[in-house]
């Protein structure tokens, strides 16, 4: 017969001994309370060595201690490294970051940094520079890596110009010509003319200046107002100073005897003077005497050989010269020279050389490749030949419109003076900005229409429905948006009514 009495409560079993030959496991240090020397259990319970890595159980504060010091410590190292590349100067930060990829310890690196700011003494040449102090050797020497990506498509200045080399170039290892010092000067050849006016140190033609000025009035009247290739202001500056004499230090960097030369061919067609033909009685022959002087000083002078911002220009006002005379093959020959010394400049690319390029070379950059635009959307009808400056070659933005500039009176000139008859601001800036953003357009036109690569393929009738849809749209977009102050009306500047 079973017992009524209760029965006695079973012992409680107690925790495994700790054996001091085997490593503590997890069940016994669960029943360690982390007092040292000997926890509670071990002394009072086991009577034996308390036995425990403290570094393996994160429930213990001193663990919990030591890894907060250890964050405080990274922190502070990170925060000092950090600061350090964001307070050296730019020459010696290449430096910082290259010993800070190559250094066995972040610490170390920062300890030399702070030493560096307190000014204590330290001869060791590993060390990263202070902001104040001599760049050491190993950052002075750039890297590969930092070499490479320096010179990318970069703009840099050689031969006198400010050029274009491209990524895949050899020629970007090549040393740079430093901008001070001596450039080769293509007209170093050419002799001065010791003459008591100005203007008439451009052209070894004619020594009138009367007719040097009003040749020079004629194609900024006239053909400068729609074909707007260059900053008339800058050009201006240096045309009316003369021809630098030899050694005087001043440089031909907007206006030069070619440029010149070129747009005197181009005046001497808007003008009778018989001084304006290299047959005086022959009106055929007029601007040709300026024409051939461009052309010497192209081949005797090698100018298309040295890249430059006025010899773009005058081969483009020479290409239209030309085809205004008849002679398009050759006229197609100049402005192929214009743009691919345009590219060679680096004309189409709206990005900045390490050689600080100001504001007023930046806008005659910009304004001389859109005129070069022009001038290549206007071969491309004229011939029905694909564009040789496409549209996605272009990062160089639109050249901005001047309200000084552009508010200057514009009036009919002649042989006879200035009509005032239709004067009124000039307006050419502005003009300029319309018609590039309508060449666009014609270029994508030529493009998909007439380009002899799909010429044989059929494209189907709806997709050249939806292009046309679409180049029709940009068209009607283009003219919703023209500012009023440029729409068609009687007594309107000629450039804005060839523009329409």
């Amino acid at each position: 017969m079973p017992s009524l009495l209760p029965r006695p409560a079973s012992p409680r079993p107690l925790p495994p001994r700790l054996d001091k030959r085997r490593p503590p496991t997890s069940a016994d240090t669960a029943q360690c309370d982390g007092t040292t020397p000997a926890c509670s259990a071990c002394a009072a319970v086991y009577n034996t060595e308390c036995i425990y890595d403290p570094n393996s159980d994160h429930r213990r504060k001193g663990v919990y201690k030591k890894d907060i010091d250890n964050l405080k410590t990274r922190n502070s190292t990170l925060q000092t490294l950090i600061q350090a590349i964001l307070n050296y100067p730019e020459e010696h930060v290449a430096g910082l970051v290259h010993q800070i990829r190559t250094c066995e310890s972040l610490d170390t690196v920062a300890e030399a940094i702070i030493a560096k700011e307190n000014g204590d003494p330290d001869d060791d040449d590993d060390e990263p520079v202070s902001p104040m102090a001599t760049p050491p050797p190993a950052a002075a020497k750039p890297t590969f890596e930092s070499q490479l990506s320096g010179k990318m498509g970069e703009l840099r200045f050689e031969d006198g110009s400010t050029r274009y080399i491209g990524g895949t170039s050899h020629l970007i290892y090549l040393g740079q010509h430093n901008e001070t010092a001596d450039s080769p000067d293509p007209y170093a050849a050419e002799q001065y003319q010791q003459v008591d006016d100005p203007y008439c140190t451009w052209t070894t033609v004619t020594s009138d200046p009367e007719l040097v000025q009003h040749l020079i009035s004629m194609y900024f009247c006239w053909h400068y107002s729609f074909f707007t290739t260059l900053s008339k202001n800058l050009f201006l500056q240096e045309f009316q100073a003369g021809k630098p004499p030899p050694g005087s230090g001043r440089k031909m960097q907007y206006c030069t005897p070619l440029l010149v030369n070129a747009m005197l061919a181009l005046g001497s067609h808007f003008t009778s003077l018989p001084a304006a033909r290299a047959v005086r009685d022959d009106s055929a022959t007029a601007g040709d005497h300026f024409f051939r002087e461009a052309k010497r000083l192209i081949m005797e002078e090698d100018l298309h050989e040295v890249p430059a911002l006025p010899t773009v220009q005058a081969l483009a006002l020479m290409s239209v010269r030309e085809a205004g005379c008849g002679r398009e093959a050759k006229g197609w020959v100049y402005s192929g020279m214009s743009f691919r010394m345009a590219c060679d400049l680096g004309l189409n690319l709206g990005m900045h050389s390490k050689d600080a390029i100001d504001e007023t070379e930046e806008d005659a950059r910009r304004i001389t490749f859109w005129g070069c635009f022009l001038f290549d959307k206007c071969w491309s009808n004229y011939l029905g030949r694909m564009p040789q400056l496409a549209n996605n070659i272009i990062t160089v933005p639109k050249f901005d419109v001047f309200p000084v500039e552009d508010a200057e009176t514009w009036s009919a000139y002649t042989d006879s003076g200035i009509s005032q008859a239709h004067s009124q601001p000039s307006r050419t800036r502005a003009v300029a900005l319309q018609i590039s953003k309508l060449c666009e357009i014609s270029s994508d036109l030529m493009q998909f229409f007439y380009n002899p690569i799909d010429m044989d393929k059929t494209k189907g009738k709806q997709a050249e429905l939806k292009k046309l849809s679409e180049i029709h749209v940009r068209l009607e977009t283009w003219r919703r948006e023209l500012p009023k102050e440029l729409e068609p009306k009687e007594g309107g500047l000629p450039h804005m009514l060839v523009m329409q």
